[in-house]
């Protein structure tokens, strides 16, 4: 859910090189940093509901990604995807649930 917010909301403001420049690291929680050098656990991220401890753009992995983009070209293609796993129907009845709720939310 991180991944599907963050990248249809500020994601692109979460840039890594500006954010080392500026020293935001440790304050956002950088998921490329140790844990020991990290900022103390708050939240630095939050979209609708849904809320990261952890700098979003070192959170979603390129699986989330993968799953996403998997998940709209479906929508946009107006076609099932036959034959997915267990983890991708899982995955695509979440994602589904959530495009809903922003749907109806306006988002």
């Amino acid at each position: 859910m991180v991944a599907f917010h963050f990248l249809r909301g500020d994601g692109a403001r979460w840039e890594c090189d500006a954010c080392r420049k500026q020293g935001l690291e440790v304050r956002r929680r950088c998921g490329f940093l140790p844990e020991s050098r990290r900022g103390p656990r708050r939240i630095v991220w939050a979209r609708v509901q849904i809320t990261s401890e952890e700098c979003p753009k070192s959170l979603v992995t390129a699986e989330s990604i993968e799953l996403l983009e998997k998940f709209f070209a479906t929508h946009a293609l107006g076609m099932g995807w036959t034959d997915p796993t267990a983890r991708e129907a899982d995955a695509f009845l979440a994602l589904e649930a959530e495009r809903r709720a922003e749907v109806r939310s306006g988002g």
